[in-house]
């Protein structure tokens, strides 16, 4: 493969990894909008580095990048309210748990851990996963 079509699939990789953590973090999106008032400067920039953050280190473990366990398949619809509600508890404790510590410690350099927080528990997601389900179905169903 050209070097050109990796860093291509490697930027669709990303993309969606964004798209999934945006889509199912809704939940979490939501109690961040309201819960940001009390962090006004802190909250958006913690966000931001988690969903950015995210999004890279999402992509790195899908593809095996980073080993941190199997993943389960996009179109495992079955995993998805596990997913959304991990997700949404996770986006909310990098954004709003950081954003306090940063405002407790009283400086904004700490906001950039928020993409720390969210890589680290995307990284333990495979876990959790195999602790409710079992492992992953690697293989798509079969038609009959």
């Amino acid at each position: 493969m050209s070097d050109k079509r990796r860093l291509f699939a490697w930027l669709e990789r990303v993309f969606f990894g964004g798209a999934e953590l945006s889509v199912l973090s809704t939940p979490g999106f939501a109690v961040v909008v309201f819960a940001q008032t009390a962090y006004p400067d802190a909250a958006p920039l913690a966000g931001l580095t988690a969903i950015a953050a995210g999004s890279v280190g999402l992509a790195a473990f899908r593809a095996g990048a980073l080993d941190v366990g199997e993943w389960p398949r996009l179109s495992e619809l079955t995993s998805l309210p596990l997913r959304a509600a991990y997700f949404s508890v996770l986006f909310f404790v990098a954004t709003i748990g950081v954003a306090h510590a940063a405002v407790s410690t009283g400086t904004l350099w700490l906001t950039p851990l928020g993409g720390v927080v969210q890589v680290a528990g995307l990284a333990a997601f495979p876990t959790v996963y195999s602790a409710v389900y079992g492992e992953p179905v690697r293989k798509p169903a079969q038609r009959v």
